[in-house]
């Protein structure tokens, strides 16, 4: 964009890790466009001693600068230089995007802002929202208390994804003013779709033949996913015995050992496959074979995959806990659930045995996604936000 060629956004987050999901992922889609659309990008983050480098070379061959500060430690993602990196960086830039809120590189970033005076904005990722606030609650009540609170109250903005993380979070009172604006996603990988056939061509031997339905669950294998819900309202379908579910998503700190055992204990391991972490056109090619997408999360700030299905023409069932659940109830592309076994089931059981009722939601589903998460408008509505923070700033 001609208009704001000399406008300089750093975003600072910590760690840089596309394995864990959130920030991270988010981070990606909002760079790449943003650059798309003539911003000039800056990223600072931390990273960990395990640290891999795909997210960081991601960012810069979409025309990033990225500095990278660590190894950091385990608490707080500290390191000494956070400070000076972030001085340096701060000072050349006109606003400062912060991703996630718990590390330091967070705090520091809020408050060397405040000290020269740039705008900052925060994106809480669903952090605020009270499932994320009750996980470890006693040291956020005192970390909010003494350092955060005050870096929130005097942002610029608050940038919450959905309406609903919005009104999660107003419990708190924070000050600083909102905006809400959806989660740029990357969506190179599903356009075009891949042909139908070739993820059930990859696991012929599990899968049989080609009527056998298939329900999908693709995200990060922990216990907030709620797949202690799917796995019993799995075992209680009736009519559609014949289903497989596809559990594919990369395991957190050993819970796939437990999802296995629950597997056993419903009696279901001949039809459930694990399929293990499935990266860019194997992932849509997993989503485009699905019959069904299933997520019924306890807490999930915005669940990108949900969009990914969607533009694939593939019906999900998702949680009430989704924070996009509205949108998705609204625009007849799934159904929303209770986080409760027996209304999973049931729902699992409509969908499968109505072939029409998928169709429909199937058809209404790419022109959703198209309509509502178009990248290149999305990022030029930050372009407008960064000038309208930057005119605003105090001086």
């Amino acid at each position: 964009m001609s208009e704001t060629p000399d406008l300089h956004v750093l975003h600072v987050n910590s760690g840089v890790d596309p394995r864990q999901g959130g920030p991270t992922t988010a981070m990606l889609a909002m760079i790449a466009a943003q650059v798309d659309v003539g911003l000039r990008v800056s990223v600072a983050s931390t990273f960990g001693r395990d640290f891999k480098p795909d997210a960081a070379e991601q960012m810069r061959r979409a025309g990033a600068e990225v500095h990278l500060i660590g190894p950091s430690t385990h608490v707080l993602a500290w390191h000494r230089d956070i400070k000076p990196t972030l001085r340096r960086l701060i000072a050349e830039a006109d606003i400062v995007h912060v991703h996630a809120l718990w590390e330091e590189i967070q705090h520091q970033a809020a408050v060397i802002s405040r000290k020269l005076g740039k705008p900052y904005v925060f994106t809480p990722h669903g952090m605020l929202d009270p499932w994320g606030l009750s996980q470890s609650r006693l040291k956020k009540k005192l970390y909010l208390a003494l350092r955060l609170r005050r870096d929130l109250n005097r942002a610029a903005a608050i940038h919450f994804t959905d309406e609903t993380e919005r009104d999660l979070a107003a419990p708190l009172k924070l000050t600083a003013p909102a905006i809400v604006e959806r989660l740029i996603i990357d969506l190179s990988d599903f356009d075009p779709p891949p042909p139908r056939g070739q993820f059930r061509a990859k696991f012929a031997s599990q899968l049989g033949d080609g009527d056998r339905p298939i329900l999908l669950f693709m995200s990060r294998i922990h216990p907030k996913k709620g797949l202690d819900l799917l796995i019993p309202a799995f075992a209680q379908l009736r009519a559609t015995q014949d289903a497989t579910l596809v559990i594919a998503g990369p395991d957190i700190d050993g819970y796939q050992a437990k999802v296995e055992a629950m597997v056993r204990e419903h009696n279901v391991a001949d039809r459930v496959l694990f399929a293990g972490m499935l990266y860019g056109r194997d992932r849509a090619a997993a989503l485009v074979d699905a019959d069904l997408f299933v997520l019924p999360s306890y807490q999930e700030n915005f669940g990108v995959v949900v969009i990914e299905s969607l533009a694939v023409g593939t019906p999900v069932i998702i949680s009430d806990q989704v924070n996009i659940h509205r949108h998705i109830g609204a625009a007849g592309v799934g159904d929303v659930v209770a986080p409760r076994a027996d209304e999973l089931s049931l729902a699992l059981e409509l969908a499968l045995g109505d072939h029409q009722l998928r169709h429909d939601a199937a058809t209404r589903a790419p022109e959703f996604v198209r309509t509502n998460y178009d990248r290149t408008t999305i990022a030029r509505r930050w372009v407008e936000h960064y000038q309208r923070l930057i005119a605003s700033a105090p001086r």
